[in-house]
């Protein structure tokens, strides 16, 4: 796979306006997530097999009845299929509203430069009983800092990722993440972030981005 030489092509952190096709995919994806918190809570010790039969065959059948319908990966991915659906806040895994596996979490660039976000985490990111699985609080800082990075003007890949967990993340509450620019050394972006849940930091973060040595700076 070839890697756009610029990166910020990558970390689109444009807020599309929700018109009424995205409108209309977002309550799909609602829907989606709910059969997927439903689903991963399913207790299969206490419901009958042919119930969870006769829900396979009807979610199967579902996804029947939309694989033929148009799709992204005729354009090359979400990745790369450009336009308000190519930007990161609606086609990330982390962040995408209309990707359902996405949390989300939300954020905006403010004018001071710091990047600030915000997520409620379901039950169905759980790790420790109650508190959201370790790996997507890692994930969760990728995401916004990889967005935050592109006020520097310059945006790379991620070559360093180090999380520092203070405290377990609750579920159900709300989690304010903060982000900014440290520097630019050459082609290395380090960045820095922060999650919070009521004023208590729970995690911090650092990574260093790399830009792509065939492109990246802004002419």
């Amino acid at each position: 796979m070839t890697l756009p030489p610029d990166a910020r092509t990558t970390y689109d952190a444009t807020d599309p306006v929700e018109d009424n096709p995205l409108a209309h995919k977002h309550a799909l994806v609602r829907a989606v997530k709910r059969v997927i918190e439903l689903s991963a809570h399913l207790d299969v010790d206490e419901t009958a097999d042919d119930t969870v039969e006769q829900l396979t065959a009807d979610l199967d059948a579902i996804a029947d009845r939309m694989d033929p319908l148009p799709s992204l990966h005729a354009k090359g991915g979400l990745g790369a299929c450009g336009g308000h659906q190519g930007a990161l806040l609606e086609r990330s895994g982390i962040a995408g509203r209309s990707n359902p596996l996405a949390a989300p979490v939300q954020w905006v660039i403010d004018d001071d430069g710091i990047t600030r976000g915000w997520a409620v985490y379901s039950a169905a990111y759980e790790g420790p009983i109650g508190c959201l699985h370790g790996g997507f609080v890692a994930a969760a800082f990728d995401d916004l800092l990889g967005s935050a990075q592109t006020a520097s003007g310059i945006a790379g890949y991620t070559g360093t990722l180090t999380v520092k967990m203070l405290r377990p993340t609750p579920l159900h509450q709300r989690i304010d993440y903060e982000a900014g620019v440290d520097r630019v050394e050459g082609r290395k972006i380090f960045v820095w972030g922060t999650a919070e849940c009521e004023g208590v930091r729970l995690a911090e973060c650092e990574i260093v981005f790399v830009a792509p040595g065939h492109g990246g700076r802004p002419r």
